[in-house]
């Protein structure tokens, strides 16, 4: 009963429409440069699908200098998660400068040079291989160049960040050309739609193909397995009760003496009055 109580909901064309967000997924973080690269042309950029990132001309100036650029899904801030937290930082420190009637241009020096949570250096340190000189009295000695590597506690920092986030996440089946889904809307006023799966496009990123028209770009999390239409409700619940439930002929109105009429059901069976009518006419 509660596999069949399953299959008719997964197969409700209503109930896919409002369905809660899915279940997230374990991370996958991008992998730690094992050398410079914040000076030169790089190997990859990974950024979000803004129109300066997502136009004819920067993918002209990617195949010219020769570097892959990666975009995050539409709707998946959290692909591009240190970027996305490196704006919010920044834009705390400037609400705060103002507020505070302080030079915003301070609060990022002295953010550059503070060392970031899990790790030893600093931004500063990490990015020019030495401290720089803040208002905060320093030694000079302090302010010589050090190379220092970051790599392995970086790594073992986005190993922490996973042990505790993936208790909660699990990871979903992955999708293949021709697959049914159901489109997560960013609008929760919205229904999901449904789409046809055209080609994966990057890890857990696909592009699907609306059946109202237009192609778009969604991660799997946004994206739900369609298993087809069940019929109305009103028309199954009709159906089950002519299979399952016998008809009943309803007992007389009036019953005429002793005289007591039989009735049976469809299958045969009888149909007995309740004991305390027997004293109430019809």
């Amino acid at each position: 009963m509660n596999e069949h109580i399953k299959t008719f909901i997964a197969k409700c064309d209503i109930c896919r429409s409002v369905d809660v967000k899915q279940q997230k997924e374990t991370l996958h973080p991008h992998e730690v440069p094992s050398r410079p690269w914040a000076r030169g042309i790089p190997d990859v950029v990974v950024s979000d699908n803004g129109p300066q990132y997502n136009s004819q001309e920067f993918q002209r100036f990617c195949q010219l200098w020769e570097f892959q650029h990666r975009t995050s899904s539409p709707g998946y801030p959290q692909s591009n998660g240190k970027a996305e937290s490196a704006v919010k930082t920044a834009k705390r420190l400037m609400r705060k400068a103002k507020a505070a009637g302080e030079d915003p241009y301070l609060s990022m020096l002295d953010h550059r040079n503070t060392p970031t949570e899990g790790l030893k250096t600093s931004p500063a340190q990490r990015l020019l291989c030495r401290r720089t000189r803040t208002l905060l009295p320093t030694r000079d000695s302090l302010l010589q160049p050090e190379v220092k590597q970051t790599t392995r506690e970086l790594i073992d920092r986005q190993r922490r960040q996973a042990k505790y986030f993936n208790r909660t996440a699990k990871d979903m089946d992955t999708l293949k050309r021709g697959d049914r889904v159901r489109i997560q809307p960013f609008d929760p006023h919205t229904v999901w739609r449904k789409a046809t799966v055209v080609n994966p496009v990057d890890h857990r990123s696909y592009a699907v193909q609306l059946d109202t028209g237009g192609v778009l770009r969604r991660n799997r999390r946004h994206l739900r397995r369609d298993q087809g239409t069940a019929p109305s409700v009103a028309n199954h619940t009709v159906t089950e009760e002519t299979h399952t439930t016998p008809e009943t002929v309803a007992t007389p109105d009036r019953v005429v003496g002793d005289t007591q009429q039989t009735v049976t059901t469809k299958s045969g069976r009888a149909v007995v009055r309740p004991g305390y009518l027997k004293d109430y006419a019809g």
